[in-house]
């Protein structure tokens, strides 16, 4: 292999390190969120180069840029094929864009009170409510009350007293429509409902004495105040992809990928974190693995809630990092997979970590609250683990939240994250705004987020009792809390924002956040929290070509449109150079992951969106995912362009390989709607 230099270290340096290191333990790759968010570009910088090799995702990045590396007795043959679909499992019952959380207040005759919603989108501008609670402080029938499931239909609630569908729109008045939502407890149910502009109902139905013990039709008034979920967003969560040794075959048995499911776990029925072996294979049974599809690793119900955002592999692949959120509290979990019992067989058959099927998983959970449980924090992030050279003392950042009032949260450093011991606080750290996930910067020694006051900040991890650096307002009244990008060669970080107050924003600025540009890429929304993760063409990553970053903004506010991004000098240009529809109307798109197939010598970007997509010949008309060839420049996106349906759009994109094997160059995502997690094949190259 001839040597090809990257900083100070070339291809054949790099993986002849990894080959002797490998004779005594597994070259495993790990390829999640956090590979998109964390970037490792080509730099001449040698001080800079010394501290990225210290980093073992520098190596784990490298790799991921370079899996012409992987499989070495594979020889790989020219030949594109496109998108086709391998497989896909249903995940139960579960919608992968929780698009806000809101709270409102709600004053009905002589009921009052407040509550909190998690909501996903339907398309067409309506929202389901899918978790929350509703808290009656005035009146009768004080107390706190749990959302009941249900919708997006018409359905009847437990005791048959009411039609519910728990339908809101935030962007409308009424927010709630004619049969409303329902809320439990007690022995008692809530529904709260409005049948015109300003004239909501309450009702009580007391299911003991099978009676209506409260009835209010007055006129009557239901505010909200509608704040964007942080990361995921609309679509920020990712599958996470192991690979178990790349100076081998690859393996069907130890190679998984996993996914966290954002639906209130059920004992018997549905599992809230699931993950697939047998990858490399398809419903014919003519893979690289000898089985029609891909078998459940996994399926578990960990804790009683939502894992609603991306989880982390541990670098052995035997243990996944990730948070549980109920609303209103979350967890911090470290879960060691099982490998002997019965560990679940599908999303709506799982077992408990430890309990069920005599597994041997063990699920360690830790509650995110600054002060041990008086102070209850929600979180829809994840957890962003800082890989150690053995596991032995990783640590992980990960952020919580408060809707009440202006919204504020926490920063919070966890220890014994991947080495067997009970995970514990370091500290945490209060933030007056809500904050996205954290992305950390082993250069700087910070710990990024943006708040939903429009700012990027920074924590410098030093001492017991860090501060919050709060960054200029880049974005006035944004709500959105997208995760950042942190360029760690150059030190820069990408941030984007729904708005400005006039159009949706990508800004760029130094990690000392003491300038800073901003490109608009659509305009203002807040009816989606989107743009979101923007990516690089290869010249981008390796320092040869013209740059530049690609992301799926707003258009026109609800049409999700590509734009291209130049450079000059390493400063991204204030105007998009290109841009071109993705969809033919009103839409939510994906984030946008690039690929580059060092075999075909192409460039490729992967994006979808929720409906209306642009390749009407290749499937479109609703939801999609489509291939972009972005080799030469900015691509051409037509009702032609390379793509396949996927309902409801989907959530981030994780591309697996370069390889001549059956099944094994593919991409991995979840459909919104209908939730599957699906594997296509991005090139077969055979």
């Amino acid at each position: 292999m001839a040597a090809v230099i990257l900083g100070s270290l070339s291809i054949s340096s790099v993986h002849a390190a990894a080959q002797s290191a490998a004779t005594q333990r597994p070259q495993g790759i790990v390829s999640d969120w956090t590979h998109h968010h964390l970037l490792f570009p080509y730099t001449t910088d040698a001080s800079v180069m010394a501290k990225l090799q210290n980093d073992p995702r520098w190596r784990q990045s490298w790799y991921l840029q370079h899996r012409e590396s992987w499989w070495p007795e594979f020889r790989r043959r020219r030949h594109w094929k496109g998108v086709g679909r391998d497989w896909s499992v249903p995940l139960g019952t579960a919608f992968y864009q929780p698009l806000f959380d809101s709270t409102f207040t709600f004053t009905v005759g002589p009921q009052s009170g407040f509550g909190v919603l998690t909501s996903a989108d339907l398309g067409g501008g309506q929202l389901l409510a899918t978790a929350g609670t509703l808290d009656v402080t005035g009146g009768s029938n004080l107390g706190t009350y749990s959302l009941y499931p249900g919708g997006p239909g018409i359905t009847i609630s437990p005791a048959g007293a009411f039609q519910i569908d728990n339908l809101v729109f935030p962007a409308q008045d009424p927010p709630v429509d004619f049969y409303g939502l329902l809320f439990l407890g007690g022995g008692l149910e809530v529904n709260l409902w409005g049948n015109s502009l300003d004239n909501y109902s309450f009702y009580v139905y007391d299911t003991g004495s099978a009676s209506y013990i409260t009835t209010v039709t007055s006129n009557g008034t239901v505010t909200p105040t509608v704040s964007s979920a942080p990361d995921p967003g609309g679509g920020m969560d990712f599958p996470a992809k192991y690979a178990f040794n790349i100076n081998q075959a690859p393996s069907c048995t130890n190679d998984f990928v996993v996914m966290g499911i954002p639906t209130s776990r059920a004992v018997l029925t549905q599992a809230n974190i699931i993950g697939l072996n047998n990858l490399y294979s398809n419903a014919s049974g003519t893979g690289f693995c000898p089985t029609t599809g891909p078998t459940v690793m996994f399926a578990y119900t960990s804790g009683i809630g939502q894992v609603p955002a991306s989880v982390v592999i541990s670098q052995s692949g035997q243990q996944v990092a990730y948070i549980e959120n109920v609303p209103g509290n979350s967890f911090f979990h470290v879960l060691t997979i099982g490998t002997t019992g019965t560990n679940g067989t599908s999303a709506t058959s799982p077992v408990a970590p430890g309990a069920g099927g005599g597994n041997n998983a063990v699920d360690s959970r830790l509650r995110l609250s600054p002060d041990g449980g008086t102070t209850n924090q929600s979180s829809t992030n994840a957890p962003f683990v800082v890989f150690t050279s053995n596991d032995a003392n990783d640590v992980a950042y990960m952020t919580t939240y408060d809707l009440s009032g202006a919204g504020s949260g926490y920063l919070y450093k966890i220890n014994n994250i991947f080495n067997g011991s009970t995970p514990t606080i370091v500290w945490s750290v209060p933030i007056t705004a809500v904050p996205s996930t954290p992305v950390y910067d082993n250069v700087s020694n910070k710990i990024f987020f943006t708040d939903s006051a429009g700012r990027i900040d920074y924590v410098v991890d030093s001492g017991a009792s860090p501060t919050v650096f709060y960054g200029p307002t880049v974005a006035p009244g944004s709500t959105s809390q997208n995760a950042v990008i942190v360029d760690a060669a150059r030190q820069v970080v990408y941030a984007s924002f729904n708005s400005d107050g006039t159009n949706a924003v990508v800004v760029q600025a130094p990690t000392t956040l003491a300038s800073t540009v901003s490109v608009p890429v659509g305009t203002a929304t807040t009816t989606y929290t989107g743009p979101y993760l923007p990516d690089f063409n290869h010249a981008w990553y390796t320092g040869s070509g013209t740059p530049m970053m690609f992301v799926a903004g707003t258009g026109t506010g609800t049409q999700p449109t590509l734009y291209g991004v130049g450079f000059t000098g390493g400063v991204m240009n204030s105007t998009a150079t290109s841009s071109t529809a993705l969809a033919t109307g009103t839409a939510d798109s994906s984030p946008v992951s690039e690929f580059y197939n060092s075999t075909l010598a192409k460039d490729f970007l992967f994006v979808g969106v929720t409906d209306n997509c642009i390749a009407t010949t290749q499937g479109g008309t609703s939801g999609c995912i489509m291939s972009l060839d972005i080799t030469g420049g900015f691509p051409t996106v037509n009702a032609s362009t390379t793509a396949l349906p996927a309902t409801g759009g989907v959530s981030g994109i994780i591309p697996d390989n370069n390889s001549s094997l059956p099944e094994a160059s593919s991409v991995y995502y979840v459909t919104k709607t209908g939730s599957t997690l699906v594997k296509a094949t991005q090139s077969a190259l055979q």
